[in-house]
């Protein structure tokens, strides 16, 4: 190769991509111009270029078909993150053509296969990667949301049995059309789960989300029961001794309220420093915290530098959470009385103004969901430039780079999450609640939150044209993977407690039965559901 691109690999290793761009298009024409050309991509990439990255990535795959999977994979990589669906998936395959095995991978291609509504073509991708990759949450999520648009789980179901034999009765609850699913043949399927058969704690939860997205919430919760149970019996039987099983086992125990049989399995789990050790001290707190014991939760919390900053705003402080809802109450000026305000998302602040009467004028924190920041990055700075907080709380999901784009700015820290019942992912104001007690405040009171009871997902405003246009438009989906019912559970937990308050609306709702709830709820999901569901 020419002494140009020799120079150029010595430019990258010292991260200096602007000079190595230069140096390995000095290079050209060379010996491998694919090779120089993958150079010029990774370097253009690294300095944020991404336009002239595919660019560079597209001719060194031209140029060298048979290459090693990582160029047509960075091609796709780069594609992806440009919004060129097409172009990402045929690199993702052609990367998988060539040898690649890497589960996530997989996993991108079914990403983009989604967004082209390939909803078959991308169910096989995340079942790829769930059997080379285990069965992570996340790609679980995303299997079963094709699986919802196709109405075919056999695959599913064939997959989480194993070679489990199937009590005869239950297997249709996954297997059979949903037309053939009437009330009778589930209730039949849920009582054989309850007396018999080896089905995983998996199996039942691709029962759970089938049936919620059906709009049949109380036998989806059937089957969510059901779950819950064969996850704990997992454990007592000493089987599937992964971590994963034994923090599901742990989360179906406080599920069911027993909560030292929880502390007793996450007690292992807690000594390290890594990310799976910070879950499992965050389960036990969240633990300690359900069952009313707030010192021990706090004995377990552990703080960094940069939450110091935030904990002196909080501790011993009167917060208002406020939530998009459009729950029509005047609260303005109680919401602004309160020490601090903390609201999400915050990047319309002429849309606060607009309902200040209603939810408040003040914003003093703003807690970022992952994706709608990613995508809004560069609005919120310039908004927050204009409009500067006390401080900005993101997603622990890539917190490392997007950090580094606040610091300087105002105070950054991520958001510290409680996963701690089973198969729950915290919608925004549980999330916001426990991470903000882990830094004892005086008082909590949430304002605008109705759990999506009320005639609209958010108030007019709160997200306009263009904010959020990746956002899954399958609410009931997301509903059934947050799990809504155990959002409420969790809120009304500590809600029972004393540890928050809620305004008129937020404290009607948290009166309900579980029971009640659900009722309330599933006519809610039947007029969102779309009307060919």
């Amino acid at each position: 190769m020419p002494p140009a691109y020799w120079r150029g690999r010595r430019l990258q290793r010292g991260q200096r991509w602007r000079e190595a761009i230069d140096a390995y298009r000095a290079a050209l024409p060379s010996p491998d111009d694919a090779e120089v050309q993958f150079r010029i991509g990774y370097a253009c990439e690294k300095q944020g270029d991404l336009p002239a990255a595919l660019d560079s990535y597209a001719e060194a795959v031209r140029d060298a078909p048979d290459a090693p999977p990582i160029r047509p994979y960075r091609l796709g990589f780069v594609a992806d993150a440009l919004r060129e669906w097409e172009v990402a998936a045929t690199a993702y395959r052609a990367a998988i053509a060539a040898g690649g095995t890497v589960p996530n991978w997989f996993y991108r291609l079914g990403r983009v296969l989604e967004r082209l509504e390939r909803w078959r073509e991308a169910g096989e991708a995340y079942a790829q990667a769930i059997r080379r990759g285990g069965d992570r949450p996340a790609w679980r999520s995303r299997l079963f949301r094709t699986c919802c648009m196709t109405g075919d789980w056999r695959g599913v179901s064939a997959y989480y049995r194993r070679d489990e034999a199937v009590v005869e009765g239950i297997a249709p609850l996954l297997d059979a059309p949903a037309s053939e699913l009437t009330p009778q043949r589930v209730a039949a399927a849920l009582a054989a789960g309850e007396t018999g058969g080896a089905l995983p704690a998996e199996w039942w939860q691709s029962a759970y989300v089938r049936l919620f997205n059906l709009g049949r919430l109380h036998e989806a919760y059937a089957a969510k029961r059901l779950a819950v149970a064969r996850a704990r019996q997992r454990a007592e039987k000493g089987l599937g001794e992964s971590v994963r099983h034994r923090l599901d086992a742990a989360a179906s125990c406080i599920d069911q309220t027993d909560y030292g049989a929880a502390l007793e399995l996450l007690r292992p789990l807690t000594g390290g420093t890594d990310a799976t050790a910070e879950e499992a001290r965050e389960m036990a707190a969240g633990a300690c915290l359900m069952a009313g014991d707030v010192a021990a939760a706090a004995g377990r919390w552990r703080f960094t530098e940069a939450d110091r900053p935030f904990r002196r705003l909080i501790e011993g402080k009167r917060v208002a959470i406020v939530g998009a809802a459009n729950s029509g109450l005047e609260a303005g000026a109680e919401i602004d009385s309160a020490d601090i305000v903390i609201r999400t998302n915050f990047l319309n602040p002429d849309s606060v103004a607009e309902r200040a009467a209603l939810t408040g004028a003040r914003t003093d924190i703003s807690y970022y969901n992952f994706a709608f920041e990613e995508k809004n990055r560069a609005r919120i700075l310039a908004v927050l430039r204009q409009n500067p907080l006390k401080a900005v709380v993101l997603h622990q999901a890539g917190y490392g780079q997007a950090s580094a784009a606040y610091a300087g700015l105002l105070p950054v820290r991520r958001n510290y999450l409680f996963r701690g019942l089973y198969g729950f992912t915290a919608y925004a104001i549980p999330r916001i609640l426990y991470d903000v007690l882990r830094c004892r405040p005086a008082q909590v009171r949430l304002y605008n939150s109705d759990f999506f009871l009320g005639k609209d997902i958010h108030y007019r405003g709160y997200l306009k044209p263009g904010d959020y246009p990746n956002h899954d438009p399958e609410f009931v989906f997301m509903m059934s993977y947050h799990d809504i019912l155990r959002n409420f559970l969790f809120t009304r937990r500590l809600y029972d407690l004393g540890l928050c308050s809620g305004d008129a609306v937020c404290a009607a709702v948290l009166a309900l039965s579980p029971g009640g709830f659900l009722d309330r709820m599933t006519v809610r999901v039947g007029a969102l559901r779309p009307p060919s569901a």
